[in-house]
């Protein structure tokens, strides 16, 4: 009996990582459209071919360059559900739980270690990195593009192993994908790179030849990035190498052991002085969080350095410095511009941590640490999630979105081509969530549609001759 249950075991353990983080994020599946996703809808339509293939154009009014993971993304989930916001979240899901899976089998292979591979994946589907990812759909591009980096390493290194061909080219054209989904793909050749290199021990004249294809369209992409995208010019979008970039580091850090990413927002010196009055408002959570990661650090790392060096087996210094590199060229495109700083960012470069700690914690062969790491690293999580869920904008946003579709929706079931709308708000955070013309033109699937928020605009546009459809006035109730 004792021996089928140590059979089932993983497969138990792997279910619950997937139950928790449902758990864990499972409201975000009710949240609704806001901001960037209506201008996402509203792009992401095609009648033809033509239209269709116009997705993997570079655009003058995006800065990224993601066909896959947002472009057909955005197309594939409104032809299957509308304008329903679930379905684009379960699909969101079903990339974030397969993501989930290909760890356990890209961590294993590359530490001959299931159990290794196992809690890597847990540590990351428990994360609080990921709310805003699984919470704003147009976000979730980090999400699809991780799937996608962590596929074609999982065949890539399949080919290693069976040494057929037919994965090599698999791997590449999954490489492709990953180039279309997000930008952290140029960071596959270099990782996947020094693992081939450093761990596996092959020579850099070996390693430069069997990377070379990647190593061209990363090239490719770059280059191309350059000539057709225009980044703006203004401060957020700024690229430097500097202290910012070392504080921004500290908080990508931080942030990978479930700090809330608000916290750097509310220092106001140095590193960690924070703004007197959210210090007084949310100490509880301060301290619950940094004791929650000071207490991971000891019990996941310091604990069993010590041990492994007390007692053995040795340290494979290799493997680690795998792990650190891993984080650290994952980590570096948003490093470049530290004055644009979210955690959704740490998708794919977190994993580099919670390999690192994964690792230790398994050679320490110190079973009962296991179980108090796993209940403060949800502990953590968990009040970090919570307060995200209370306090995050994009709560409000969503909330703001949704109530401006139900509104003009019961008011105005049809609008004519050409209409305008008045729908009176006041705060700019409130415009913003409808993104200006964006919301409802996807709303009312009509790019000639128009609205104004304030009154004072209308009657401008009005007496400027810009106007030549009907007009509707919202009528609060």
């Amino acid at each position: 009996m004792m021996d089928l249950f140590s059979k089932k075991l993983p497969a138990l353990l792997l279910l619950a990582a997937f139950l928790i983080s449902l758990a864990l994020y499972h409201s975000s599946l009710n949240y609704f459209f806001f901001q960037d996703d209506f201008f996402e809808i509203n792009i992401s339509k095609a009648h033809n071919l033509h239209e269709y293939l116009e997705f993997f154009k570079f655009r003058n009014d995006i800065i990224a360059y993601r066909p896959i993971s947002l472009q057909n993304y955005f197309f594939f989930s409104n032809y299957f559900f509308g304008l329903n916001p679930m379905g684009f979240r379960l699909i969101s899901f079903v990339f974030f739980m397969f993501s989930g899976f290909l760890i356990i089998k890209l961590a294993t292979a590359i530490t001959k270690n299931f159990k290794i591979g196992l809690l890597t994946s847990f540590f990351w589907l428990t994360s609080s990195i990921h709310f805003m990812a699984l919470s704003w759909i147009a976000a979730a591009y980090n999400i699809i593009g991780t799937f996608f980096w962590l596929l074609t390493s999982f065949i890539f290194l399949k080919y290693l192993k069976k040494q057929k061909a037919k994965f090599y080219l698999l791997s590449f054209i999954f490489y492709l994908l990953t180039v279309g989904s997000f930008e952290f793909s140029i960071t596959w050749p270099a990782i996947l790179g020094f693992y081939y290199f450093y761990v596996l021990k092959n020579t850099i004249v070996k390693s430069i030849k069997i990377f070379s294809p990647f190593i061209l369209i990363s090239a490719f992409y770059l280059i191309a990035r350059f000539l057709f995208i225009k980044v703006p010019q203004i401060t957020e979008y700024a690229i430097k190498f500097d202290l910012d970039s070392t504080k921004a580091l500290f908080w990508y850090i931080l942030w990978a052991l479930n700090i809330p990413e608000e916290f750097k927002k509310q220092v106001v010196t140095n590193l960690l002085v924070f703004n007197p009055q959210f210090l007084s408002e949310f100490w509880p959570l301060i301290f619950k969080t940094f004791l929650g990661a000071f207490l991971v650090l000891v019990s996941a790392v310091i604990i069993p350095i010590k041990i492994i060096i007390k007692n053995g087996p040795p340290i494979n210094f290799r493997l680690i410095g795998f792990a650190i590199i891993w984080f650290a060229i994952a980590v570096l495109p948003v490093l470049i511009i530290p004055n644009h700083t979210f955690s959704m960012y740490l998708t794919l470069p977190a994993l580099g941590i919670y390999i690192l700690i994964s690792y230790l914690v398994v050679q320490s062969k110190r079973t009962i640490l296991v179980v108090p790491v796993l209940l403060i690293w949800l502990a953590t999580s968990i009040s970090t999630l919570n307060f995200y869920k209370i306090n995050s904008w994009m709560v409000e946003a969503q909330r703001t979105a949704q109530e401006f579709s139900f509104d003009t929706k019961q008011q105005f079931p049809r609008l004519e081509s050409n209409s305008v709308v008045l729908y009176p708000l006041s705060a700019k955070w409130q415009r913003q969530a409808l993104l200006d013309q964006h919301a409802i033109r996807a709303i009312y699937n009509d790019p000639s549609l128009s609205i104004y928020y304030n009154k004072e605009s209308l009657l401008k546009a009005y007496k400027n001759g810009s106007i030549t459809g009907p007009v509707y006035i919202y009528i609060p109730k």
